[in-house]
Formats: structure tokens, C-alpha cells, sequence
């Protein structure tokens, strides 16, 4: 039997929280490596402006002590980023393909120049 999936506004709100904190590591990962174009294309330039500020002010900072600062400061701007795009989630928040994945399955959409 599969797992029944759904997307970001249909989960619970614990569900979304795990959901919000898996992405945000994925972000600020991205974020740190200056490479958000996937996630840039998708999102609201205010929404995107709200994190990479927090993030450029804290950048000192890892990770782990990244996620619990957005998620105080900026979790309703993930919130919404997570409204956009499109992914799939089992009922306890876990995203149906982890992000990197997703971003690879972006990339292999593209079309390929001559």
C-alpha cells in the first residue's frame, strides 16, 4: 500500500514544522553555497528578501544555529516559499524526494543548449 502524500497547506501543524525545518537546512545550505536559482524562480522576491537578509546578517553562523533563528525570525516566509513549491509530503511532514533531489529533477527539465 503506498503512503498517502500531500501537499504543504494540507499538513498538520507539527507536520509543517518538520517539513519548514527540513527545508530550511536545505536552504541555508543552498543559501551558503550561492546557489538559489531553483528555489529563486519559484519564490516571492519579498519573501526571499525577508531570509537572505536574516541569513547575510548571521552568516557567521552554522547551520544548526541558523534553523532556529529563521524559524523564529522568518518561518512564515518559508511558509510561504513551501506553498509554492510544489512538492509532496507523507502526514508527518517528511517531503515526498529530499530537496537535493528536487533540484536535480529541476535541472534535468531545462533545455539543453547546441
Amino acid at each position: 500500500m503506498s503512503e498517502q502524500l500531500v501537499d504543504y497547506a494540507s499538513l498538520s501543524d507539527e507536520a509543517k514544522a518538520e517539513a519548514r525545518k527540513n527545508f530550511m537546512v536545505y536552504y541555508i545550505h543552498q543559501f551558503k553555497g550561492d546557489n538559489l536559482e531553483e528555489v529563486s524562480n519559484l519564490a516571492d522576491d519579498r519573501d526571499l528578501a525577508m531570509i537572505n537578509h536574516l541569513l547575510e546578517e548571521n552568516n557567521f553562523q552554522t547551520v544548526d544555529a541558523l534553523v532556529p533563528l529563521c524559524e523564529r525570525m522568518v518561518s512564515s516566509s518559508f511558509d510561504r516559499i513551501l506553498q509554492r513549491l510544489n512538492m509532496q509530503y507523507n502526514l508527518n511532514g517528511e517531503s515526498q524526494i529530499n530537496w537535493d533531489r528536487w533540484t536535480q529533477s529541476l535541472h534535468t527539465k531545462l533545455p539543453v543548449e547546441d
